[in-house]
């Protein structure tokens, strides 16, 4: 009784330290952002009402909008606000920043799970027949492919790759968004580069495991080689699982990216029009939708780790 009343203290204790670094998170990553984005060059009363409006017509719409507070004034509404759940509305049509956020959220999610998923198969495909095939034609070609992969970022990925199969030969639109056709080109240049990471992990792991003592002596007792494949990938799940959660900021990051080049109705399209127009509530507002994905799905990766490798747990 005494021992589990101890596990489930140290359970509540791990998690409250976890809810508790997330807040921080949170709190830090908004504060910056808040900050940044005002005191950064550019005047949203001036990109409404244009260069040539009155002063009077500029003063007006600066109060309107609380924009002629001090900025410790105006973070203090914006953090009374975000405690109700109020993220505000936009500058510009006074919209909604929920509704919005709303909007735009499926297609960006539909980007990061695909790529995510096909990413983390792929790469692990590729990483533990690479190691299988250690310094094989197969091994050598599948790691110039992935320094290849890993030699392009995104914003220059995505044009080569329209360059090839929309222009050159004209299998996939190059924007738009709706059927399949429109999701090829997005998720295959966000999958490039992430299988690419996966399978270079994959590989190294598998070729450390294959290596070990437990191999030899479960080889000498006539296990297959399937067998002993099997469970070589599921000691090398717990890495895989890390090297993903590691590079989810990027992932999210090359989703909004991504989404731009692509003119993806989703987040990063309206990042960048809220950045463009310096309309802070949407900038605010898609910087706190990418931070709590990212604290959530890295907890829930933590959690899984956890629970297939409990060497992690702390």
């Amino acid at each position: 009784m005494l021992l589990t009343m101890m596990a489930t203290e140290e359970v509540l204790n791990k998690l409250l330290s976890k809810i508790v670094y997330a807040l921080c998170t949170i709190f830090i990553a908004l504060t910056a952002i808040f900050f940044v984005i005002r005191l950064s060059p550019g005047d949203p009363v001036e990109t409404i009402l244009g260069e040539r409006a009155k002063q009077e017509e500029v003063i007006k719409l600066r109060s309107q909008l609380g924009l002629d507070q001090t900025l410790l004034k105006q973070y203090s509404h914006f953090m009374k606000g975000l405690s109700r759940g109020d993220l505000g509305k936009s500058l510009f049509g006074a919209k909604d920043i929920k509704g919005l956020l709303k909007e735009r959220m499926r297609p960006t999610m539909t980007l990061a799970a695909f790529s995510v998923t096909i990413s983390a198969c792929l790469g692990m495909f590729l990483g533990m027949m690479a190691g299988v095939n250690k310094n094989k034609g197969f091994d050598k070609f599948s790691r110039f492919l992935s320094l290849f992969a890993l030699s392009f970022p995104i914003f220059s990925l995505a044009p080569l790759l329209v360059f090839i199969f929309s222009i050159k030969l004209n299998l996939f639109p190059v924007s738009e968004w709706g059927g399949i056709k429109h999701l090829f080109l997005p998720i295959f240049t966000l999958v490039i580069p992430l299988s690419a990471v996966i399978m270079r992990v994959t590989r190294n792991k598998y070729l450390e495991e294959a290596s070990s003592q437990w191999v030899l002596v479960t080889r000498s007792k006539g296990l297959s080689e399937t067998a002993i494949l099997l469970r070589i990938l599921k000691i090398c799940l717990p890495t895989i699982l890390n090297v993903v959660a590691i590079q989810l900021s990027v992932v999210i990051a090359g989703t909004m990216i991504t989404e731009t080049i692509f003119d993806i109705p989703g987040m990063g399209s309206l990042l960048f029009d809220g950045i463009q127009n310096r309309d802070y509530p949407i900038v605010q507002g898609v910087i706190i939708y990418s931070t709590v994905t990212y604290m959530v799905i890295y907890f829930a990766l933590d959690y899984i780790n956890e629970k297939i490798d409990p060497r992690t747990a702390q």
